[in-house]
């Protein structure tokens, strides 16, 4: 069957549909769980490390179920979990606003609405976009990674208005309605490779074919299997340096809104510094990815960790002046523009076979190293009434990633691979 080529490169559009979902998705979950932390917190009757605790257990269930939806994603195709996620994302913040204790939130956060989002956003999303590029790789990752800062530019601060305004409940209503009329349809356009649909990797063009040969779509990439990536030093190495930076961005994303209040902002006022950190890492995003293809992304992601780290200390020695605190998150947003950067690194050492089922055991890394640090910021808040000695160690781990993504190596190629190279080149 062959496919007309299209004016513009079908990865585009891709990367566009990831935009997009992204953008739903941090919005109302990974920025947006900030502004609906103190309101649950209060309506439930919890303290602070009770609540954190479900944003920590759902980081676990996505450290538990990674490898095993990363295979799910490679074995099947991104469009299928990506559907699939975007019902049980929308379906979960539905069934969320009908929670009126503890538990029952817990198991709504865990159980639905974080299983649709680690399975339909994360790992789906990504792996789409890494099978579409190879060269231009990190400027891709960059625009899919755009919709996380622009869902916490544009949705966040609108989802907050709503729970000021109506409450979280139809907040939550709100944000599953929203996300189930365009996650849909959207999964529909979602294709697993450029192969599929009879293109090459960036939209190249194929050489045109010699007389009387039959040729096939095909890509010269250096693919590991799962099995040839895990038993590298640099796949742990590099997982490492991934679960360090979010282990230190978890405490301070989840904790946003709470450490905003405590340094002296008003509550409605700590949304509209989130949308200044988000819109501000739109365009950073665009900055690290470009640099990123053109100079080397564990530098990159390594400044970033230096950015972040920065940041923190801001926080820990200043009195929290808004212009203070825009400085922060300003330093903040360079540190969040880097994420794209981390996980694209996956497919340059390793390719794009297998990118999913490895996205996914990095993600059982990071969460296991991730998951402690929200709660441990809400067990300092609950008996000092402060982040500052939570902050501290936060400033440690943003400096322990800096270093590990500079000093991270290169994998060596297996024998397989060295002989296939020989013979691509060869041919």
């Amino acid at each position: 069957m062959r496919f007309r080529r299209p004016r513009l490169f079908y990865g585009w559009w891709i990367t566009i549909i990831g935009l997009v979902m992204n953008m739903l998705a941090s919005g109302t979950y990974w920025t947006g769980a900030t502004v609906f932390f103190l309101p649950i917190t209060r309506d439930l009757s919890l303290s602070r490390s009770a609540t954190s605790l479900a944003f920590s257990l759902a980081r676990l269930e996505g450290g538990i179920g990674g490898p095993l939806v990363g295979y799910v994603v490679d074995r099947f195709g991104p469009r299928r979990i990506a559907l699939f996620g975007g019902v049980m994302a929308g379906l979960g913040f539905i069934l969320l606003s009908q929670a009126n204790n503890y538990v029952m939130f817990l198991v709504i956060y865990v159980g639905v609405l974080s299983l649709g989002f680690n399975a339909g956003f994360n790992h789906a999303i990504m792996t789409s976009v890494n099978s579409w590029f190879v060269r231009r790789r990190g400027v891709a990752m960059a625009v899919v990674a755009a919709g996380i800062s622009l869902g916490g530019a544009v949705i966040t601060p609108l989802l907050a208005y709503v729970i000021f305004q109506y409450g979280w409940k139809t907040a939550a209503v709100s944000a599953g309605v929203v996300l189930l009329a365009f996650s849909i349809p959207l999964s529909y356009f979602i294709r697993s490779s450029p192969e599929s649909m009879g293109l090459l990797p960036d939209g190249d063009q194929r050489p045109p074919p010699r007389a009387g040969v039959e040729t096939q779509i095909t890509s010269h990439t250096i693919d590991f299997t799962a099995r040839e990536a895990i038993k590298t030093y640099s796949y742990w190495f590099m997982a490492l340096a991934i679960g360090l930076r979010i282990a230190a961005q978890a405490a301070l994303v989840v904790h946003m809104v709470p450490i905003l209040v405590w340094k002296g902002q008003p509550e409605v006022v700590a949304p509209l510094l989130i949308g200044i950190m988000s819109l501000v890492a739109v365009g950073l995003r665009f900055v690290t990815g470009y640099l990123s293809d053109i100079w080397s992304r564990q530098k990159v992601a390594s400044v970033g960790m230096v950015m972040g780290a920065l940041s923190v200390i801001i926080l820990l020695t200043t009195r929290g002046a808004f212009w203070q605190l825009v400085l922060f998150v300003l330093l903040f947003a360079f540190a969040e523009s880097v994420s794209a950067v981390s996980w694209a690194l996956i497919g340059d050492f390793f390719g794009r076979r297998s990118f999913a089922t490895l996205r996914g055991g990095v993600t059982t890394v990071h969460s296991f190293l991730s998951m402690g640090t929200p709660v441990f910021a809400g067990m300092v808040f609950d008996r000092t009434e402060s982040y500052f000695w939570a902050l501290i160690p936060i400033t440690g781990l943003f400096i322990a990633a800096g270093v590990a993504f500079w000093f991270l190596p290169k994998p060596k190629l297996p024998q397989r691979l060295i002989e296939l190279s020989a013979e691509a080149e060869d041919s």
